[in-house]
């Protein structure tokens, strides 16, 4: 390991373990739950934490852990190293409001990015120069892909705002991911193609080691192996990240950009022309891959403002940390407490309904379709715990008085009570490592990315069963000018006794995003 690439890591790692061992020192008058020894410290410096501790498995150490990610993702990116901090940007400026130049993980590639080009040409995309004015076509997480046979979010659907314009949604891996697809190439095929991943996931390794095994990073005496199972490092060594976001078109007069992140994108409705606004965003999950963490950590947050909790069928305010810095929430992004059934065409103000065929754009309807302008009523089913609440409360205590990020609050966190590695040629389902909170004790859901599906799965529940891409799964549909990529989850098989597919290492973005 060169030198630059161990102080990389020294400062990566940095304060992981500092603080003290009082585990609820005094900051600001707020309780730190993130001080016991071995537990990831929220502060407010771009620190990401590489590894996942004996120490940190407990609920509260885990939440720690998301919010430093949260941090640390969320700071502004060098413009001139994309996917890292920008040295000189001060604490201070931590989340300033209609700041819309790109944040770390916004300097992240667009799996689309990847995924989109030819195989000549994945290898230079990392470097190339980030666009200033981001763009956004898809009305699901998935993009056009509708996954067949498990209950990912939205199921190809979408979620319309109280201002009548539907969220809008990307995926973004980081430099270890990216280096991983494409440099593990098999005649001419990269991790971009359907050969690639299938040469790559059927390798026998080395001691163990190999196949489809997206990268861990370096911390810890970690090492990352390639396909074959030779030891290799990937980008900056601190594992596979993959970033997917929600966003909403905010009020042209800029009136509530001081409680949002923002981005100038030009978005697209299916069958619609481009338009400019300024973005607001609602939803974020980050999932790492790290030492101690084989099976991810499943960090999801939100904007406060997107919904109530559903509170059996009554809903209510949410319950959230103090924080003297907000100013009084403007109403609801995504609910309305004032919806009429009556007045209500499409959903009769039913909280979470799923929206039928998307009525075309810019023609006349069709018969019993849905539009897209037509506001739906969302509500949160599982009410974030008063642990998430605890280490939320204290993150805010550190973030400057006007910075966006009081408004976005930790959902939840998925993490491996029992991690284990995945041995070379796997197939699905993999091991969920224990993951924790099971599904049994409440299910993760994020109310902008998982919207129909807070009361079925959480993220290892799929998550476990993500294959490697084949051509034999894809198939084309046009839908009211909508075109839909169905993917079988699993291939199709002539032989009921054949094995089931190769394991994608827990990501869907494989099997989502293959074209070629």
């Amino acid at each position: 390991m060169t030198s630059k690439r161990l102080r990389m890591l020294a400062v990566l790692t940095a304060g992981l373990t500092l603080g003290g061992t009082a585990a609820m020192a005094q900051v600001g008058g707020v309780a730190n739950p993130c001080g016991a020894i071995g537990v990831t410290q929220v502060q407010l410096k771009p620190v990401l934490p590489v590894f996942f501790s004996t120490a940190s498995k407990n609920q509260v150490a885990a939440n720690c852990f998301a919010w430093q990610e949260f941090i640390y993702a969320n700071w502004k990116a060098d413009p001139n190293n994309p996917g890292t901090p920008d040295p000189n940007a001060q604490p201070s400026s931590f989340g300033t409001p209609n700041d819309t130049s790109a944040t770390v993980w916004e300097s992240f590639l667009g799996a689309s990015q990847v995924f989109s080009q030819p195989v000549s040409d994945t290898a230079a995309a990392w470097s190339a120069k980030r666009p200033q004015v981001i763009t956004l076509t898809r009305l699901s997480k998935l993009g056009d892909a509708v996954l067949d046979s498990i209950g990912q979010a939205g199921d190809g659907k979408w979620i319309t705002d109280q201002r009548g314009l539907p969220a809008f949604y990307d995926i973004r891996l980081n430099q270890d991911e990216y280096d991983y697809i494409t440099k593990n190439v098999f005649a001419g095929s990269d991790l971009t193609t359907f050969a690639g991943q299938s040469a790559c996931a059927s390798q026998p390794g080395k001691n163990g080691r190999g196949g489809f095994n997206l990268p861990a990073g370096n911390a810890s005496g970690n090492t990352d192996v390639d396909c074959l199972g030779n030891v290799t490092t990937y980008g900056q060594g601190v594992g596979t990240m993959e970033i997917k976001e929600a966003w909403v078109v905010l009020p042209a007069d800029g009136s509530l950009n001081y409680r949002y992140k923002t981005a100038i994108a030009q978005y697209t409705l299916p069958g619609g022309a481009p338009t400019q606004a300024t973005m607001g965003l609602v939803g974020l999950h980050i999932i790492h891959k790290v030492p101690g963490a084989d099976q991810f950590i499943w960090a999801t947050f939100e904007q406060i403002d997107n919904d109530p909790d559903n509170n059996n069928g009554n809903p209510v305010a949410p319950t959230l940390p103090p924080n003297s810095n907000q100013k009084p929430s403007p109403g609801y992004t995504f609910f309305n407490p004032k919806c009429n059934p009556q007045t209500d065409t499409y959903y009769k103000c039913v909280p979470n309904t799923l929206p039928g065929v998307p009525c075309p754009v810019g023609k006349p309807p069709t018969p019993g379709c849905f539009p897209y302008s037509a506001p739906m009523q969302i509500t949160r089913m599982t009410a974030v715990d008063s642990q998430a609440n605890q280490v939320t409360g204290y993150a805010w205590s550190l973030l400057p008085a006007n910075s966006v990020f009081n408004y976005y609050r930790l959902i939840d966190v998925q993490w491996p009570n029992s991690a284990s590695p995945v041995p070379p040629q796997s197939r699905v389902p993999l091991s969920t490592g224990d993951i924790t909170p099971s599904s049994a004790t409440r299910i993760v859901a994020n109310t902008t990315l998982e919207t129909y599906m807070q009361t079925k799965n959480a993220c290892m529940d799929c998550h476990q069963g993500a294959p490697i891409a084949h051509r034999s799964q894809q198939s084309l549909a046009t839908v009211n000018d909508v075109q839909l990529r169905r993917v079988l989850v699993s291939e199709p098989k002539a032989d009921a006794s054949a094995p089931p597919p190769y394991a994608s290492d827990y990501s869907f973005m494989f099997v989502a995003e293959t074209r070629h």
